[in-house]
């Protein structure tokens, strides 16, 4: 993919922001003018909530984002895998190299609330660059967790249709799963919600800077089952209950 970029950018129109003199931000890509300054100003927020969570510095400068005009473009420029064609946005590369490149239905099938929360979700993961591995849900629950963390609507509002199981009285027993759907091309919303909630109620019934500490321990290498213990004092099991029963009340 990096050798098609060139010819791909080679005429694009490029936003770049600077501060203290090193660029903080550059916004590229073939989509129209206007969206590229609009998201020239989602990307300074996105920056702003994710670093307001994890610190300042977090993020690699300068943040990449790239808008392409086509789903044939945004496919080329994500290396065409099908699990990643239906998502709004998706961080490709890795540690220097990592940038966001955006899906251009994205403009009109989200909300400007929606367009924002992606953005932030995948600056989240450009900050998790060079961690260790965490569980699936506990990483993509954090991005979503850092993207709402400012939201004035309720959780069940965000969360929509990913709760209709737990309405049915359905409390779930294990950790979500995000990718679930995602290789049929199904709409995976409900996973990542679920993956959001159970950060969301770590964050409530503990505290943030509990959430961040075990997404700390896990990525050092810990297993999940030891991480909780020592960063929360209960076991996996008390969680998972706890979890599901505070689910139930939103």
């Amino acid at each position: 993919m990096s050798g098609a970029m060139p010819a791909l950018l080679s005429v694009l129109l490029v936003v770049v922001l600077t501060g203290c003199g090193d660029t903080e931000i550059e916004v590229s890509g073939s989509a129209r003018a206007e969206r590229i300054e609009a998201y020239e100003a989602m990307t300074e927020t996105a920056l702003d909530q994710v670093e307001d969570l994890w610190g300042e510095d977090s993020v690699a400068r300068p943040v990449e984002v790239i808008l392409p005009a086509s789903a044939a473009e945004f496919a080329e420029l994500t290396g065409g895998a099908p699990a990643s064609q239906t998502a709004p946005a998706v961080t490709v590369g890795s540690l220097d190299e990592a940038h966001v490149v955006v899906h251009p239905d994205s403009w009109t099938r989200l909300t400007p609330e929606g367009r924002q929360a992606v953005l932030t979700h995948e600056v989240t993961h450009l900050s998790m660059q060079g961690h260790g591995a965490v569980p699936p849900w506990l990483g993509e629950g954090l991005a979503e967790y850092t993207a709402h963390r400012a939201s004035d609507l309720a959780p069940a509002v965000i969360a929509g249709s990913a709760l209709d199981a737990v309405r049915a009285g359905e409390s779930p027993t294990t950790w979500p799963d995000p990718s679930a759907g995602t290789e049929a091309g199904e709409d995976a919303w409900g996973g990542y919600a679920l993956a959001w909630l159970a950060c969301l109620f770590l964050a409530q019934t503990w505290s943030e800077e509990q959430l961040v500490e075990l997404y700390e321990v896990t990525s050092g290498g810990a297993p999940l089952a030891e991480a909780l213990p020592q960063v929360l004092g209960v076991s996996e099991q008390e969680v998972l209950r706890g979890w599901g029963d505070w689910l139930t009340t939103l």
